[in-house]
């Protein structure tokens, strides 16, 4: 093999997925994905992993931000289309190629730092005094379809409020995504005055990468493994205590 040779086979392998672009897309979910106020850059856990997956592999493919039912409508019908993060169910799993897990999104109770509060399951929970949520709100949503009584509801406004609330002693526990709870407190200079409790979820699911069916199998696979060797080195994790 001579010298010209070489280069253009180091040259087809470096070329992003076989000269294939993804049309890549997302939408605004912090901390997952979310436009920073200063620099109006797309940031969050989900986008951080999908861009270093991006310079692994050397994929220079845009993230476009859709509306999540205009993404879909784009992903079930163009080929090499993917959008993330995409909570991987039962419902969709034939529908989509996937590459993931990202992250693992948990729905979790945050308790006020120094609380005595502990739980081994969500009965406990229905034996609080007060427990914050915001109406039309999935978490209470969710909390009121499991027969909970003892809801606290704000019945407008951004649910973030029960942050304070909770920090205040007005509450006794607030239902939220594990990473989304953390973020919030951090942004409002409240880190480490509310803590997750681990050990009773009430409700998880990972959240994944889904490309349109008819994406071939061998982009597929090199997503994967660039995702696989990140998660080895331990960069998966670090990207996320960027966030807590």
């Amino acid at each position: 093999m001579n010298f010209f040779s070489k280069t253009l086979i180091g040259l087809v392998l470096i070329t992003p997925l076989f000269g294939q672009n993804i049309k890549l897309m997302t939408e605004i979910f912090p901390p997952f994905q979310y436009r920073e106020i200063v620099n109006d850059e797309l940031v969050g856990i989900s986008v951080d992993i999908v861009e270093a997956i991006q310079k692994d592999i050397n994929d220079k493919s845009p993230i476009k931000v859709y509306p999540w039912s205009r993404g879909m409508k784009i992903l079930e019908k163009k080929k090499n289309s993917a959008i993330f993060s995409m909570l991987r169910t039962k419902e969709r799993e034939n529908k989509f190629k996937w590459v993931g897990p990202l992250t693992k999104m948990q729905l979790v109770f945050f308790k006020k730092k120094g609380s005595p509060i502990t739980l081994k399951s969500l009965e406990d929970a229905k034996k609080v005094h007060k427990i914050g949520v915001t109406k039309n709100v999935a978490n209470y949503d969710i909390l009121k379809e499991q027969g909970f009584k003892n809801l606290d509801v704000i019945k407008r406004g951004v649910d973030e409020k029960n942050i304070k609330k909770l920090v205040k002693g007005r509450i006794d526990l607030w239902p939220a995504l594990k990473d989304a709870g953390l973020y919030n407190a951090k942004i409002m200079g409240l880190k480490g005055e509310i803590v997750p409790i681990d050990n009773v979820v009430i409700f998880e699911g990972d959240l994944y990468i889904a490309f349109n069916k008819k994406t071939d199998d061998k982009i597929i696979q090199t997503w994967q493994k660039a995702l696989n060797k990140l998660r080895k080195a331990g960069k998966i994790e670090k990207i996320k205590e960027k966030y807590q």
